[in-house]
């Protein structure tokens, strides 16, 4: 499973739209329903060596975890991880 969603995240950036958020398993629909038709963002994360792609909630949860692989960053220092 993780290969397929990596494979939809390539796709993703590529410009296909996103399934959903593979942290938390909302759809794509679902994200644009909940944001009242505003623009969604998901994020392609690397995770294990694979892509995954995540909504802007489960991008919070995970950034702080994964904080060492965003080390001397540009990303890393706006976002105040160290």
């Amino acid at each position: 499973m993780c290969l397929e969603w990596h494979f939809h995240a390539l796709d993703v950036l590529g410009g296909a739209t996103p399934h959903g958020c593979q942290g938390c398993g909302t759809s794509w629909a679902v994200q644009k329903e909940k944001s009242g038709g505003v623009e969604v963002r998901m994020y392609a994360v690397p995770r294990d060596g694979v892509y995954q792609l995540l909504c802007s909630p489960c991008l919070k949860l995970f950034v702080p975890k994964a904080r060492e692989m965003y080390k001397g960053t540009e990303f890393a220092a706006r976002a105040k991880l160290f």
